[in-house]
């Protein structure tokens, strides 16, 4: 029984470090790859060691915009900063997770001078995005990284982990090489009343949260603090969005001029700042033309001050 039993454990060790070795090795091969940031979604393989920066933009797909499809060297070269992008679209990550991405950051040795938070007000109430299970299957395997996730307060932490660790087998994974795309160039004509309408019931359902917006809204203190203690100054504005307002403005609003005054912030409301259809390639995402008209005439004001 006992050399039975010894085999066991000798055979789930083997087992494990097979394991281990493959999620490595395919993580290496992926990243070898040399993906720019307008070149991935991932973070893992673009955020390096000891690095500085004078910009660090977080937020949900209205910040990750700014680098997709070739925009990154576009307002790189309008803002005349050297620039990272942390910001994770397609619903995979909420505020919380971008606080572990941030920590991440700062973990590995890096600066910035800068954070800048792009502050999408359904990005506080969503109800989805805080159990997004699909967070980390752009990220390369690193130990450390898992281990600091382990130790991280999230919710959905199981599924999100089992679904981090199964990607990396994935075909899609291996076959992963850089986006070469330069420009996203789909315009609208004009604004569609009953898509917006649509997309609101999408985002919010029958009713806002705003047991979530209280609970998004410290976590976003939290990034504040992280970047501070840092020594990043912190930045703060609402996308543009071609219907303007979303439903939960107002009380984003509000939480913004508290902590402007709690951690001497500053923030603008740039909502209703482009109302041309043809800057954005949806209701509330600009299009190619659309980043680099935001990034000269108003992204660089907020920016140099």
């Amino acid at each position: 029984m006992r050399k039975f039993l010894i085999k066991i454990i000798i055979y789930k060790v083997l087992l494990l470090l097979f394991l281990l070795c493959c999620l490595i090795g395919s993580s290496y091969i992926v990243r070898k790859r040399n993906f720019k940031n307008s070149q991935t979604e991932s973070n893992t393989l673009i955020i390096k060691e000891n690095e500085k920066f004078d910009l660090l933009l977080l937020g949900i797909s209205h910040a990750r915009n700014f680098s997709r499809y070739g925009n990154h060297e576009k307002i790189e070269k309008i803002l005349q900063k050297k620039i990272i992008n942390i910001g994770q679209g397609s619903g995979f990550c909420s505020i919380n997770e971008q606080f572990f991405y941030l920590d991440y950051f700062y973990s590995e040795g890096n600066r910035t001078d800068e954070v800048c938070i792009v502050l999408t007000p359904p990005m506080l109430s969503s109800e989805t995005l805080p159990i997004a299970s699909n967070t980390f299957e752009n990220e390369i395997f690193d130990p450390i990284f898992l281990y600091n996730y382990l130790l991280f307060e999230s919710e959905n932490k199981n599924e999100r982990i089992t679904n981090y660790l199964q990607s990396k087998f994935s075909k899609s994974w291996l076959d992963l090489k850089p986006d070469l795309t330069q420009g996203k160039f789909d315009s609208l004509v004009n604004i569609d009343v009953a898509k917006v309408k649509e997309g609101f019931k999408l985002a919010y359902g029958e009713t806002l949260n705003f047991e979530q917006f209280e609970k998004s809204c410290l976590q976003v203190e939290k990034i504040i603090q992280l970047a501070q203690n840092n020594n990043s100054k912190v930045t703060l504005f609402i996308p543009p969005a071609l219907f303007g307002k979303w439903q939960e403005h107002n009380e984003t609003i509000t939480f913004l001029q508290k902590i402007e005054k709690k951690y001497n912030c500053r923030w603008i409301d740039f909502s209703e700042s482009i109302s041309f259809p043809n800057y954005y390639y949806d209701h509330h995402h600009l299009n190619t033309n659309g980043v680099v008209y935001f990034t000269e005439y108003y992204l660089k004001q907020l920016i140099t001050q």
